[in-house]
């Protein structure tokens, strides 16, 4: 295997072990109204909503303060959707029981107590002094939405508006630990007024919308919920149940005691709290939806930070990741948005930092001998190179270090890989990951492209070597959409002959019949991650024991070759 690069969402999976009780099924009504701000898949939203970028929690903040609030499965007792959607109660924080995977093994984590500390728990709380907005998201497994969200374009994740949390509180809920309960924060948000109504409650010609398990009637007023000092703490808490008041503090001797006992499980919220209304004190919302990403670099750099961000539709409300080089496509009705740019200049590259890539660094008890620089001559071009020899015969690599000189013609082809990829010749895309935790699709941190022979094992032989693939099929999106080589861009091409005359260069003494049938070409935006150097891995046992990786700095373009023999596979 020879690599070339030119220069120029999770460690445990949480599943949900129990779920509390919920209430009858209800069926529920087709969604006819288009959500403002809608996709298929986590990814897409936190890359193009900037309220919203967690791929695991469903609180998001930043700065100790929340900006996103994602409602989906396993809601709690008392968890509501009510005053058509201008009220939401919620539990949140974490903490709840789960089965917990790590390193192949799951180990049972038994529900704890939610605490003032914890960061989620924490973040909400000093969102709701500050009076921060919130924006809310729900997924289509959030069943107190009243409408189906499959029979509009068949979303999976759709933005409510912007909330403010009204109310926050701690309840005891039974679980099954040593205590036989939990201490859970419950959170109350209310639909900020200055913003347009909510989207779906005129999306059927009704008037209004009934609450989810609960009815409850539309606003009435700037009413006030009923707050009451504790007589142990002195702390106030509101007036939350129809049964009655309690300290709903959890450091108090009195939390969660209602007339000198334990309240009955069967708690109902308080008409009154439920009417009651907090003046939205914000200033005039900004537009909650994604601005248009800015096309056109007057810098010329289209490779940086902002470029690699999704997409909004304004046509049908649809966010889409940049999955295409050359522009951004939605992928629900096709509308496009050209990128306008110029290609980078190795010369811009060669400023940069990038020690960490020409020089090496082996530990002592590694057992790998490093070579001194040996030299070596492609055609009139001198250079140098280093062998990292393995023990045990597992094999060698050979470094192949670039120079200003030697790297005349590798920038030539960074060049062209540019252009082709501006104007599409050459189809450099971030495909989809075939496993991973997040739901919906997932695509790589990169774009990519494959030419020749598409692969269909992990490993495969020769009669002296092994090529195995830097990036397995779980990794790379797969090579459904192999370029054989015979139409294949010019660029990508080059890049093979490149490769095959440095290696040729150096190890024509094997007198072995070196030939390339596939070139994966990977191109990283700045910030991206899974440098003219040449890398030559020789050796089945290499990819045996060894495990490595491409760690590009900042924008790169790397092109990998291969041979792969599948004729006995």
């Amino acid at each position: 295997m020879s690599f070339l690069c030119l220069s120029a969402p999770p460690v445990g999976v949480r599943v949900p072990r129990s779920v509390p009780p919920s209430p009858p099924t209800v069926p529920k009504k087709p969604l006819t109204a288009r959500p403002i701000i809608w996709a298929k898949s986590r990814q897409e939203v936190c890359e193009s909503l900037d309220w919203f970028r967690s791929y695991q929690s469903g609180v998001y903040h930043s700065k100790e303060l929340v900006k996103g609030y994602l409602l989906s499965a396993f809601s709690a007792d008392r968890d509501i959707f009510a005053r058509d959607g201008r009220l939401i109660i919620s539990h949140g924080g974490g903490k709840a029981e789960s089965l917990h995977n790590s390193k192949g093994r799951t180990k049972l984590q038994k529900a704890s107590d939610q605490e003032e500390g914890d960061k989620s728990v924490r973040a909400l709380l000093r969102t709701q002094q500050m009076g921060r907005p919130v924006v809310l998201i729900i997924d289509d497994r959030y069943a107190l939405f009243p409408y189906d969200l499959s029979t509009k374009a068949n979303c999976t994740y759709v933005v409510l508006g912007f909330y403010h949390i009204a109310h926050a509180w701690a309840e005891r809920q039974p679980a099954d630990n040593n205590y036989g309960f939990v201490v859970r924060y419950k959170f109350a948000f209310e639909w900020c007024d200055k913003q347009p109504a909510p989207w779906w409650i005129e999306q059927d010609g009704s008037s209004g919308l009934e609450a989810c398990r609960i009815a409850a009637p539309l606003k009435l007023g700037n009413l006030s919920a009923q707050y009451s000092p504790c007589a142990s703490c002195h702390k106030a808490s509101p007036r939350v149940y129809e049964q009655g008041w309690m300290c709903l503090h959890p450091g108090c001797v009195a939390f969660w005691i209602m007339n000198g006992t334990s309240p009955p499980q069967d708690l109902s919220y308080s008409e009154a709290f439920l009417r009651a209304s907090l003046e939205c004190n914000h200033e005039a919302m900004e537009d909650i939806a994604p601005q248009t990403p800015v096309t056109e670099a007057t810098d010329g750099v289209i490779t940086s930070r902002r470029f690699t961000r999704g997409w909004h539709c304004k046509d049908c409300g649809r966010l889409s990741c940049r999955y295409k080089w050359q522009y951004w496509e939605c992928q629900n009705c096709g509308a496009t948005l050209q990128i306008i740019g110029m290609a980078r200049s190795p010369k811009d590259l060669r400023a940069q930092n990038s020690l960490a890539f020409l020089t090496h660094k082996v530990a002592e008890d590694s057992g790998i001998q490093v070579s001194q620089l040996m030299p070596f001559r492609d055609e009139e071009l001198h250079a140098y190179y280093h062998i990292y020899i393995l023990p045990e015969n597992r094999g060698r690599i050979y470094l192949i270090l670039g120079t200003p000189r030697i790297n005349e013609v590798a920038d030539e082809i960074f060049q062209e890989y540019q252009d082709q990829a501006g104007t599409g010749e050459l189809q450099l895309r971030r495909w989809p990951l075939k496993k991973h935790q997040c739901r919906g699709e997932l695509l790589t941190n990169y774009f990519s492209h494959n030419t020749g022979e598409p692969y269909r094992v992990s490993t495969v032989a020769t009669s002296t070597y092994i090529y195995m693939l830097i990036l397995l099929a779980q990794y790379v999106g797969g090579t459904t959409d192999t370029v054989p080589f015979d139409v294949a861009p010019s660029a990508v091409v080059k890049a093979r002959d490149l490769i095959h005359s440095r290696m040729m260069s150096i190890m024509q003494a094997e007198n072995q019949p070196y030939r390339f049938n596939e070139v994966l070409s990977a191109a990283y935006m700045e910030e991206q991650s899974m440098a003219g150097d040449v890398l030559i891995m020789d050796g089945a046992k290499i990819q045996e024991y060894y495990e490595h990786t491409v760690v590009p700095h900042n924008f790169r373009i790397a092109a990998t070759a291969r041979y792969i023999d599948n004729r006995s596979h």
